[in-house]
C-alpha cells in the first residue's frame, strides 16, 4: 500500500530489475539448489519468474492469480484471495520435485502464505525467490534481492 509518510516512493527503472533478477538468479544457483518448475505470483512476479526460467531452464512455468489490492492500490480488507478463473492447482494435475514460487515484492506475507499452502501438495520442496522484501517479511523468502520498506514503483506497472 503507498506510504502514508512524507517518504518518496521508490521509483525503479527496467535497468534495476533486469539487474536484481539476474542477481537472484546467481544467488539462487550458487546455493545450489535448482527449480524443476517455478510459480509466479500474478501479476507482480510474472516477469522475474520469466526471466528466471530462462537463467534455470526450466520450462515448466505456470502463474497464480491472486488479489491482495484494488484498483486504487488499497489493501483488501478480506485479505489476499485467489481470482477466479483458471488457476495452477485446480486445471493442472502439476506435481514436481522443485517449486520455486516467484513475486517481486513480499509485503505483508498473506499473499506468500495463501500460494504456499495451495502449493504445498504439488511439490517435495518449495522455496520462494522475491525481488524485494520488508524488513519485517526477510523470513518469507528463501533469497531475495533487496530489503525495502517504502512503496516500490516497478517499471512495468503504469504510472499513477
Amino acid at each position: 500500500m503507498p506510504s502514508t509518510d512524507t517518504h518518496r516512493p521508490l521509483a525503479t527503472s527496467w535497468i534495476d530489475h533486469v539487474e536484481g533478477i539476474n542477481a537472484l538468479g546467481e544467488t539462487i544457483l550458487a546455493s545450489g539448489w535448482k527449480p524443476t518448475a517455478i510459480l509466479g505470483i500474478s501479476r507482480g512476479g510474472l516477469i522475474p519468474a520469466a526471466m528466471l526460467s530462462y537463467t534455470f531452464d526450466v520450462r515448466l512455468i505456470q502463474a497464480v492469480r491472486v488479489q491482495h489490492y484494488d484498483d486504487q492500490n488499497n489493501r483488501l480488507e478480506s485479505g489476499p484471495q485467489f481470482v477466479e478463473g483458471p488457476q495452477p492447482f485446480t486445471s493442472f494435475d502439476v506435481y514436481t520435485e522443485r517449486l520455486l514460487i516467484v513475486d517481486d515484492i513480499i509485503d505483508t506475507g498473506e499473499t506468500l502464505k495463501l500460494v504456499r499452502a495451495a502449493a504445498h501438495d504439488h511439490a517435495d520442496e518449495v522455496k520462494v525467490a522475491a525481488l524485494y522484501v520488508r524488513s519485517d517479511q526477510k523470513h518469507s523468502a528463501d533469497w531475495y534481492w533487496k530489503v525495502e520498506d517504502e512503496w516500490v514503483v516497478f517499471p512495468w506497472a503504469p504510472e499513477g
